[in-house]
């Protein structure tokens, strides 16, 4: 699959996930670590609350049970790759954050070539 292929082409998820990715009430929360998604369907949504990392605009992993436990991408995974507003705003966090990184990391050595 090329890297430009759409995430959830890249993710190949089942069928049933990517229909529950589609219909649950997700919440989004980015973070420093990635975007924390809360399931808003259970009746305690705090204790369905997982993070998801991004790695090369890809949602990489999840700390999810079924991450770990199953073969391919989480319903969570799923749930951030085709919102593509949450998706993009999580690139973008990371790309300002690894700027600053570097920035710093320059400031604090400013004779390294």
């Amino acid at each position: 699959m090329s890297p430009s292929a759409h995430p959830i082409e890249r993710l190949e998820p089942t069928q049933r996930t990517l229909r529950r990715a589609q219909y649950e009430a997700f919440e989004f929360e980015l973070v420093a670590q990635g975007v924390l998604v809360r399931n808003a369907s259970h009746a305690n949504p705090e204790a369905h609350e997982y993070l998801v990392t991004i790695e090369n605009g890809l949602p990489h992993s999840c700390r999810c049970p079924a991450d770990e436990h199953h073969q391919g991408a989480c319903k969570h995974r799923v749930a951030v790759a085709i919102r593509t507003s949450v998706l993009e705003a999580a690139c973008n966090a990371q790309r300002i954050r690894e700027l600053q990184t570097s920035g710093v990391q320059a400031a604090a050595n400013p004779l390294a070539p």
